[in-house]
């Protein structure tokens, strides 16, 4: 599994891509995770487009199963007086997910 510090997907086009409920790609988990903090579709896309550059924690490939292609970008962001964990994973900008929504430390 490679690391590094930069995202993988440029942040503003992450962000034009979940502007709309409707437009959401996004994982049952993910939903389930939002659901469960009492957020709806809508608060998912408000969060998304509060994330600053400076919430990015880490990027790294897949690694179950191992995808050297596949990358997840990780974010940390503190909003509604908690600190969310978003993570991006796709090869590409069109194939992007938004995989995990959760408070950090909610594993």
């Amino acid at each position: 599994m490679a690391i590094k510090r930069k995202p993988h997907h440029d942040l503003a086009a992450v962000q034009a891509r979940f502007a709309q409920v409707e437009a959401l790609e996004i994982t049952r988990s993910a939903v389930e995770g939002a659901r469960a903090l009492g957020y709806s579709l809508e608060d998912i896309v408000e969060a998304v487009q509060a994330l600053e550059p400076g919430d990015f924690i880490k990027s790294e490939t897949a690694h179950n199963p191992p995808n050297s292609k596949v990358w997840h970008d990780t974010y940390n962001m503190p909003w509604d007086r908690r600190w969310l964990y978003l993570k991006f994973a796709g090869e590409t900008l069109i194939d992007v997910t938004l995989t995990s929504f959760k408070e950090v430390g909610n594993d």
